[in-house]
């Protein structure tokens, strides 16, 4: 049976950052720091993560590369999603 991951806020500072910290699930170590901060009228998002894959060393510049791919899709979305939100107000 796969365990899906499970996540946990570690950390909270509205605004400007949140942490969260995978409990279980594929990877030994992953904690994945977002910080929020204001840029010219809008939002920069900075995403931190610190992970340790399943296999050690061995299969982390495979996963770095994928983790990459999946949090510039997400951060697409994100941006995609915001700027449909900003135009409903105005």
């Amino acid at each position: 049976m796969r365990h899906r991951p499970a996540p946990r806020i570690d950390a909270l500072e509205r605004p400007s950052r949140f942490v969260d910290e995978q409990l279980r699930g594929p990877f030994a170590l992953f904690r994945h720091e977002h910080r929020f901060e204001p840029l010219d009228g809008g939002t920069l998002m900075r995403d931190h993560v610190v992970f340790r894959g399943p296999l050690g060393r061995l299969a982390e510049p495979v996963l770095r590369r994928h983790l990459l791919r999946l949090f510039e899709e997400r951060n697409r979305h994100v941006a995609a999603a915001a700027e449909r939100a900003a135009g409903d107000l105005g």
